[in-house]
């Protein structure tokens, strides 16, 4: 590979407040990594708990009515945070009539540069991406923007295939019971990934068991209780990070964006105040703010740092060796691979997704 090129799909520009973009993907080098860039601007009150990336409800890439890649934003970030083993890009501001906004990134291969997986445009008829979005109320009008890049390799041939994501399902969890949803077996599987969201209760709640069943027996790849699958993500990837500027209360509470918040370090912005985040290691933390006599405080600005597990309430199986595909689990052995997950609280919506080597053709 001679070197990279960074090159702008669509220059970052003004949008309306909901909508749908549709990009054709004009580039004749293999792109490695295709990224997203969207902000808003808070109205003139708090905007708790509505990150940039909770507006786009849908990323695609697409080639006619072949679907190659198919997220929302917080399971496209989840995708990277595994892959990349770090936040992307974003600055989560909360404050009122502060401006936000987060890149997320879509990495085709196992890393960056990688010249074996990468996506190749030129291979297919009329490649797009289209970015589906809408602010929250809490967001000014005609203020959103979006813009997308891509990080392309100069010098390499054209790479056949590309690792790609996408939502295979999503289904409103029962309060109890099990569901089952049929996998395709026609691709090889190098990841499977489970959201479970529901911004009133804990991830670990809505589904409290995880089974992959091949041909009804002949082969359990995994059956596990929700605190074991997320010991598994903790072994197999490491704790990650972020940066938020937030506006705590007293007795407050605050999503952490991870499925289990490790910890959280806070920093009042104004001088005087005591702050303190306190986290039973599930989606959301708790927070104190008060001033030295004990008053309680509202709304105060604080800088947090957030350590923790399950990026964006999602859950990761890695199948075999991440960079060797020939480990990769083979679902085409099977008629039928079934995930099947056990319900524990009404209401969330969980979003099952692949992410499987793809032929460019």
């Amino acid at each position: 590979m001679d070197n990279f090129r960074e090159v702008d799909i669509l220059a970052s520009k003004s949008v309306a407040d909901s909508g749908t973009e549709t990009v054709d993907l004009s580039v004749d080098e293999p792109i490695t990594e295709l990224a997203v860039h969207f902000a808003v601007t808070n109205g003139a009150a708090v905007a708790d708990n509505v990150p940039a990336e909770s507006c786009i409800s849908k990323i695609e890439i697409v080639d006619g009515g072949q679907v190659y890649w198919s997220t929302s934003g917080f399971e496209a970030i989840a995708a990277y945070v595994y892959e990349s083993d770090k936040w992307p890009p974003t600055f989560m501001y909360e404050l009122a009539n502060g401006g936000q906004n987060v890149t997320i990134p879509l990495r085709f291969g196992r890393f960056l540069g990688d010249t074996q997986f990468a996506f190749s445009p030129t291979k297919l008829l009329n490649p797009q991406v289209k970015i589906t979005w809408a602010k929250n109320a809490l967001h000014l009008t005609a203020k959103c923007t979006l813009g997308v890049s891509a990080r392309v390799m100069q010098g390499v041939g054209i790479p056949t295939s590309a690792l790609m994501v996408k939502n295979v399902r999503t289904f409103t969890t029962a309060s109890s019971g099990i569901e089952g949803t049929d996998l395709p077996v026609d691709l090889p599987y190098r990841r499977l990934y489970v959201r479970p969201y529901l911004t009133t209760e804990a991830m670990i709640n809505l589904i409290t068991n995880y089974k992959l069943d091949c041909d009804t027996g002949r082969l359990i790849v995994f059956d596990l209780s929700q605190w074991d699958f997320v010991e598994l993500v903790e072994r197999m990837f490491p704790l990650v990070s972020y940066r938020k500027y937030d506006a705590w209360d007293n007795a407050g509470t605050k999503y952490g964006w991870f499925g289990c918040t490790k910890s959280v370090c806070g920093n009042a912005a104004t001088s005087g105040y005591i702050v303190s985040g306190e986290t039973n290691e599930i989606d959301y933390f708790l927070t104190r703010a008060m001033l030295h006599d004990g008053s309680a405080a509202t709304d105060l600005a604080v800088i947090a740092q957030v350590l923790g597990s399950c990026p964006e309430s999602t859950l990761c199986y890695q199948f075999g060796l991440p960079n060797e595909p020939d480990t990769w689990f083979r679902a085409n052995r099977f008629k039928s691979v079934k995930l099947n997950l056990t319900q524990g609280a009404a209401s969330g919506a969980v979003g099952i997704l692949l992410q499987q080597p793809r032929a460019i053709p």
